[in-house]
């Protein structure tokens, strides 16, 4: 039986099967495709949206400096670099992005290189969803929501996830399931959502200094606190609290 070739079927399409089209009509998904100088050459509509911009169109051309603010367009060109000079791709990173209303939402992000028939890269393909909050009825789905409250009452101290997952009488692969399933996050991304989400609000509401923020939010080591949280929130907890207070 002839083996189908996915490369030699795209070839013959006459539409293809990449760009607004195919993200159009899924509102949580962001996504875009930039060339090596960092133009985007498609997005959909939720990226049009998110930057409360009125047509795609709007973005076409533009660069991640011409978009965003400073602190987070300097995250995203960094990122783009390190996809295009290694051809490695970004898979599920977690990010904090600002709303078209101001405010912050978490998404999971994933870039990957598009390399041309002569094996050099061309440029990026971007996808980005939007963390919704689940709803109750997800939360009670096996045992999700004994863990989730574990965590936000515990998540200034050190947490095992195996010693958690036998609270509910999982293995550790069964609950990181049912966390993706509710959350779109592994255990490990939601611990760390949980503490930077409190972080920031420490940072915003409280004069603490922020060796004691890191502590209060899990961190023992303050430099790791730091690299996490600007990697997170695109900028460090200094920057991110002058920025906010």
């Amino acid at each position: 039986m002839h083996t189908p070739d996915l490369d030699t079927f795209l070839e013959q399409l006459s539409t293809p099967l990449i760009g607004t089209r195919l993200f159009a009509q899924i509102p949580d998904i962001l996504f875009c495709i930039k060339d090596r100088e960092g133009r985007y050459l498609t997005t959909n509509r939720a990226f049009a949206d998110k930057l409360n911009l009125k047509s795609a169109n709007d973005i076409i051309g533009k660069t991640a400096n011409d978009l965003f603010p400073p602190h987070l367009a300097e995250i995203y060109t960094a990122q783009d670099a390190h996809v295009l000079d290694t051809g490695n791709e970004i898979i599920d990173r977690l990010e904090v992005i600002t709303n078209s209303k101001g405010r912050l939402g978490w998404h999971l992000a994933s870039k990957f290189p598009l390399i041309g028939k002569d094996g050099e890269i061309l440029g990026i393909a971007s996808i980005s969803r939007d963390l919704q909050t689940p709803c109750d009825d997800d939360l009670r789905f096996a045992g999700v929501a004994k863990v989730v409250t574990y965590i936000q009452k515990h998540y200034a101290e050190s947490i095992d996830i195996a010693s958690i997952a036998k609270r509910v009488d999982l293995s550790v692969t069964q609950l990181d399931r049912r966390m993706r399933k509710v959350f779109k996050l592994s255990t490990a991304q939601f611990i760390r959502k949980t503490r930077i989400a409190a972080a920031t609000t420490a940072l915003k509401s409280t004069e603490k200094a922020i060796s004691q923020i890191a502590q209060e939010c899990g961190y023992s080591d303050q430099s790791a606190f730091t690299r996490q949280f600007t990697a997170t929130v695109g900028m460090s907890p200094g920057v991110y609290r002058s920025k906010h207070k």
